[in-house]
């Protein structure tokens, strides 16, 4: 594995950890409508939620599916995700998730705002780690950031992975991976991976998209 890219994600996770005291507070002034998005989705049966961050969207799906199983590297960020889902069927699992293998499969794997934060180098590898995680007549499920919504980041410079910098409120600066979601390139690694999918940009404006395996005939993503 490219050293650049494991530092940058080393440095993107501890920004995130560092973040939680505040991110809720700084997120809340997101669209309201954004959680509409999850209703579209084919969420049923037992979740994998990859990258749950701070839980806002794990408890929706626990609203929805028989289990959820919530995935996380940031312990400080699964610490607010327990606090939202109390009480709900939700396991929650501290790991890197470019390194988790799950170990059973599940009919929804859902992930919101990650793809944009993934390297790259690691787009394929992650594709098949959600097809191996998918049960057949499963779906995949996600929802991100489009074009628009970035037009403000800093761009780190030269930087051979798409990155770009975030400042805390202790004044310190973190790179953090921040690639353009080109939904071409999506597609074409989700087919490498035995998957095909369809997506498309709502007004709030996210990227909502779905998947299933190409081995399920006669199904719709």
């Amino acid at each position: 594995m490219d050293d650049d890219v494991q530092s940058l994600v080393a440095e993107q996770i501890t920004y995130y950890r560092a973040h939680a005291p505040d991110y809720d507070n700084d997120i809340a002034g997101l669209h309201p409508d954004w959680s509409r998005s999850i209703d579209e989705l084919p969420i049923a049966g037992d979740v994998l939620e990859l990258a749950c961050g701070s839980g806002r969207w794990t408890r929706l799906l626990a609203a929805r599916a028989r289990s959820v199983t919530a995935v996380d590297a940031a312990p400080e960020m699964l610490a607010l995700a327990r606090q939202r889902v109390r009480g709900r069927p939700v396991e929650l699992v501290e790991a890197d998730v470019f390194g988790w293998q799950p170990p059973r499969r599940y009919d929804t794997v859902f992930f919101a705002f990650w793809l944009t934060h993934m390297p790259p180098a690691r787009f394929a590898a992650f594709w098949s780690q959600v097809g191996a995680a998918l049960a057949p007549g499963g779906r995949v499920c996600f929802v991100d950031d489009t074009d628009r919504e970035r037009a403000g980041e800093r761009v780190v410079p030269e930087q051979a992975t798409p990155a770009v910098w975030r400042r805390l409120r202790d004044g310190s600066e973190h790179r953090v991976v921040k690639g353009l979601l080109l939904a071409g390139r999506a597609c074409r690694q989700a087919c490498r991976a035995r998957l095909v999918g369809k997506h498309h940009e709502t007004d709030t404006p996210l990227l909502v998209g779905t998947a299933r395996r190409i081995s399920d005939p006669g199904r719709r993503a």
